[in-house]
């Protein structure tokens, strides 16, 4: 018998789960489930196996780690958990995703490479781009980005 699988849109009270989970992955977990942000967390028969966010800004979000637990994955879960996020901002109107990734290659998700301009300008007041600003820092890795219609 198959565990059921689901993905269920994460409260304050799970800010442990994904941490933990984003900690596992290598992400970072500053601002996790900070104000203007949604999560959601994705579980296997009541356990949870991995997690995603997103950082809204005016009419665009930031993907915020989108991660699976290394003993679930190679079943699409990481897909099912991305998707949910991009019909997520699809349903709140945002015209773009942009996304900081410092490895894999985000294309067959819709995403494009854009400069780092880009998204440090269209989401300035993001919890993970005032990060990197309030540290000096520039993120590492790539720089993504999927228009939504």
């Amino acid at each position: 018998m198959t565990d059921s699988v689901h993905v269920r849109m994460a409260t304050p009270e799970d800010k442990d789960t994904v941490t933990r989970v984003f900690h596992d992955a290598g992400l970072d977990t500053e601002a996790a489930l900070a104000g203007g942000t949604t999560y959601w967390v994705l579980e296997r028969g009541g356990q949870p196996i991995g997690a995603i966010g997103l950082e809204h800004g005016d009419g665009a979000s930031l993907l915020r780690g989108a991660a699976v637990l290394p003993e679930a994955r190679g079943g699409g879960l990481g897909r099912r958990l991305v998707m949910s996020a991009v019909e997520y901002a699809q349903g709140r109107g945002d015209r773009a995703i942009y996304m900081f990734s410092r490895g894999g290659d985000w294309s067959s998700f819709g995403f494009t490479q854009v400069p780092l301009a880009v998204v440090m300008g269209e989401l300035p007041d993001a919890p993970q781009v005032q990060a990197y600003r309030s540290r000096g820092e520039r993120p590492g890795g790539t720089t993504w980005m999927r228009t939504l219609s």
